[in-house]
């Protein structure tokens, strides 16, 4: 099976091309790709401006992850005995994890009042508006409907191990997996699937199952407006890293047949009633 946006690195890791364009029917203009790309390069620039520098960052996170573990090493300390033993007995410790504390406070004051200064300065709602016009003209540019579903899908990078498909993490990587948000609806033959530069078409002929993978994996970051863990998302039961990683069980694919060839497309949990209501065909 070949999954749609996954990048396949086996024999080549600096490959960057995804999977899937075979089935692009439509794409954006240059132009107005282009327009979107420099505002969005705008506001990158703009809330990279607004953080503290790097090294400070570095010292802020030092300070607040020492910090947090004398204060757990006290809270357990005093258990056993009282705040005034605790204190004969590491003074240093104590002490030193309470500098760090407030010195992390100030750090914590300090970036948001930068953030709130910069962010004004250079208009970022203004950008966030901006952009906002943008994207909707990318949409109407490629003709997605107002009432198309804003679905999550699953990209990633992969190695082929005989039959299997192995997930590949880069460097610092804490998952393989990215979710990646892309409009989808439907026609009479087809279904169609558009991001920001380019709409997937997928004829319902072609569609054969969706199939069902009992694995817990998780995403790097959450892009739906309700917490993954309650409202709509907590009868899925996802928990949420200290480093913000989103976990959840299982995933679904989506198959695809085109010229004989068997594609893939990979998707959360809590999308399957989306996709089985616009595919007509139920998870197995």
């Amino acid at each position: 099976m070949k999954p749609i946006f996954g990048t396949d690195v086996t024999r080549n890791k600096r490959n960057e091309n995804m999977n899937g364009t075979e089935f692009i029917t439509r794409t954006v203009s240059k132009h107005t790709a282009a327009q979107y790309d420099a505002k969005q390069e705008d506001l990158e620039q703009t809330v990279e401006k607004s953080k503290l520098p790097l090294w400070l960052r570095i010292v802020k996170y030092l300070m607040g992850g020492y910090a947090g573990i004398v204060l757990i090493a006290t809270l357990k300390a005093l258990s056993n005995v009282s705040l005034e033993q605790a204190l004969k007995n590491a003074p240093g410790l104590i002490g030193s994890g309470v500098v760090c504390g407030v010195l992390w406070g100030v750090l914590h004051v300090i970036s948001k009042y930068k953030a709130a200064r910069v962010l004004k300065a250079d208009n970022a709602d203004g950008q966030i508006e901006e952009i906002n016009r943008d994207v909707a003209e990318i949409y109407r540019e490629l003709d997605v409907p107002g009432d198309a579903l804003s679905v999550d899908v699953l990209v990633f990078r992969y190695k082929e191990k005989g039959d299997k498909i192995v997930p590949h993490t880069v460097g610092l990587q804490t998952t393989a997996y990215m979710n990646f948000e892309v409009k989808m609806f439907a026609s009479d033959e087809a279904i169609h699937m558009a991001d920001l530069e380019s709409v997937y078409t997928f004829a319902k002929s072609n569609l054969k199952a969706i199939t069902t993978v009992n694995k817990r994996i998780s995403v790097p970051s959450w892009n739906k407006d309700c917490d993954p863990r309650k409202g709509e998302f907590k009868p899925y039961k996802m928990t949420v890293s200290n480093t913000g990683d989103v976990f959840f069980k299982p995933y679904h694919i989506l198959e695809i047949e085109r010229n004989g060839q068997t594609f893939g497309l990979y998707f959360p949990c809590y999308e399957l009633a989306a996709v089985e209501a616009l595919t007509g065909l139920r998870a197995e």
